[in-house]
Formats: structure tokens, C-alpha cells, sequence
């Protein structure tokens, strides 16, 4: 049986570890440890263009936890991957937080590009989907950089792209002493709304059916429906969301303070800050393109790159 491994998406808000393996009897993948730290690696660099000291002494800490958890897996050192996405892109000093993790902690830091991270987050999301799954589909992962984008029809990708409008980055662009506030609303939405644009052609030949969100701010969506909802859903790598009760929570969320926002049951603390950004991303697409459906997706980038090594190692 091969051992497990360890993935982890260095993400601009959010580092996440997934260690995993090949289920013995079926051949699936078997989560072993799902695990999430708000790191803020991008704080302080979306003006600039550089990772700050602190923000990567707080990612290099969250890195040395997550190699600890891995090894008390089993995984082997060279089976602990690391993929460095929107900031560690567009950072000028990325290869020296790079050289500090890869000769402290031993782990491997991939950079990847924009149009391979939609890659692999759409190889993530297909496996996670009900099937046979038909409908054309546009799948949305906002990330704290970029938001990545991917058009598919049954097993056809259609088209894929990586716009940067993440939900830190809008953050640093439109804040009332670092938080969000309504009266932005007008010059957020104008300047939403033209960063899109990119995405009318991918979408003006194949009109998404469903929008499916990946992981990270539509979990808060689904945590925040279920308790408004005063249920419990079993685990499950997808399900519906509602769009009615989406629209009802963003009415509510920007309208109140980030200590409101806090207190929401289902709201989780490091989510609160960025979830109106995201909201006024997802309010956007599901108008622009009048998409009646709305999905998530809990595989993204770590499954879909978990699903890229079995597929190399099977060859």
C-alpha cells in the first residue's frame, strides 16, 4: 500500500493541509487529517510586492505544524508538497521564504501558475460531484490573491482562467480602517464588474447552468445555512447551496460591523473579515450570468493535485 501524503495549499489568507491516501479495498482517496490555519501570508504585500518578516514567521510556524502532523502520519519527508499560489506568485522576495522552508523544514514549495492552479482545482472538484453530473458548469475558488475560474460541460473543460480580484486583495483596495463598509459598495461593484470581463467570453457561447464554489468562503456559506437552518449535514465532498438563503446572509453581513460578523453562528473568526468581499464577488457572477444553481465543492487544489500524483504514479 502506498504511504500517505501530505499536500498543502499556501494560500495568500489560508494555509491548508490535506494527508491522504489510496484507500486499500476500493482505490479512492482516504482523508487521513484535513487541517486549516489563517495565516495573512499576503498582510502587507499586495502594495508592495513583498512578503513582510511577521507574515512569514507566521507561515513558516503554521509550516512547521503541519510537517509535525504529517509525520505522526507516516508520510516521508519527500512525500510532504507544498504549492505556493497568488502571492508567492507575484512576491519579489517569494524565493527567499522559498530557500528558508525548503532548507529548514525540508519541505518542497512548488510555485504554480494561475491557469495550472484552475488546473488542478477543477481536477479536484470533478472528482468530488455527483454522477453522472451534465450541466455546464463554472467553477469558482476565491482565494486571498486571485480568483480561478473553470468552465466545463460533462468532462470537457471549456475554458480556465485566473483573475487577480481575491477577496485580501479587494480588501487592500477597498477598506474603511482595514475593514469592509457599505459605502464602498459603489466603487467595489464598478470595479468587480470590470475585472470580469475577461470572463464574458469564456462564458458567452456555454452560459454556466450552476456555479459551483470550491471550498474556503463557501464553506462559510454552507456553515452559515446549516445553522440558520438549525441542521447538521453529514460529510460530503458536495452539495447544493441555496441561493435565496446566500442572498439573505450578504444583505445581513453588509450591513453589520466585522464584530457582528464574528458573532454569527456558522461564521468562522478568520472568515469574517473577507466574507463581504466574497459575497460581492459571488452576487456578481450569479447576476452577470444569470446562474440559477449554486453548488459547493470541499475538494480543491490539495485533492485536485492529490488526484494529479495517482494519476503520474499509476502510469
Amino acid at each position: 500500500m502506498m504511504k500517505p501524503c501530505a499536500i498543502i495549499d499556501l494560500g495568500t489568507n489560508t494555509f491548508q493541509l490535506l494527508i491522504a491516501q489510496k484507500h486499500v479495498s476500493n482505490g479512492e482517496m482516504e482523508i487521513l487529517a484535513h487541517e486549516q490555519r489563517p495565516v495573512s501570508l499576503g498582510k502587507g504585500a499586495m502594495d508592495s510586492n513583498l512578503l513582510q518578516d511577521v507574515a512569514m514567521g507566521r507561515a513558516f510556524e503554521a509550516l512547521k505544524e503541519f510537517k509535525q502532523i504529517a509525520l505522526s502520519y507516516q508520510c516521508s519527508e519527500n512525500q510532504v508538497i507544498a504549492l505556493g499560489t497568488s502571492i508567492l506568485r507575484r512576491a519579489k522576495n517569494t524565493h527567499e521564504f522559498v530557500a528558508r522552508v525548503q532548507s529548514q523544514l525540508g519541505i518542497q514549495v512548488e510555485i504554480i501558475s494561475g491557469i495550472r492552479e484552475a488546473e488542478l482545482i477543477y481536477q479536484g472538484i470533478q472528482s468530488s460531484l455527483p454522477k453522472p453530473w451534465h450541466a455546464t458548469s463554472l467553477v469558482m475558488d476565491i482565494g486571498g490573491g486571485s480568483v480561478e475560474f473553470i468552465l466545463f460541460q460533462e468532462n470537457q473543460v471549456l475554458g480556465k482562467m485566473s483573475l487577480e480580484i481575491g477577496g485580501l486583495q479587494l480588501q487592500s483596495l477597498f477598506h474603511v480602517h482595514g475593514e469592509y463598509d457599505q459605502s464602498l459598495d459603489s466603487s467595489l461593484l464598478s470595479f468587480i464588474q470590470q475585472a470580469l470581463e475577461p470572463l464574458d467570453q469564456l462564458c458567452k457561447n456555454n452560459m454556466p447552468q450552476v456555479l459551483i464554489g470550491a471550498a474556503g468562503a463557501f464553506e462559510t456559506l454552507l456553515d452559515l445555512e446549516l445553522a440558520q437552518m438549525e441542521k447538521k449535514m453529514s460529510f460530503s465532498s458536495s452539495c447544493p447551496l441555496s441561493i435565496n438563503q446566500f442572498q439573505k446572509n450578504k444583505e445581513l453581513i453588509d450591513q453589520i460591523s466585522y464584530e457582528d460578523r464574528v458573532k454569527l453562528p456558522g461564521m468562522k473568526m478568520f472568515r469574517a473579515s473577507i466574507l463581504p468581499y466574497a459575497n460581492a464577488l459571488i452576487s456578481q457572477v450569479l447576476d452577470r450570468y444569470h446562474i440559477p444553481e449554486m453548488w459547493i465543492s470541499t475538494f480543491s487544489l490539495k485533492e485536485g493535485y492529490w488526484f494529479f500524483m495517482q494519476s503520474q504514479a499509476d502510469k
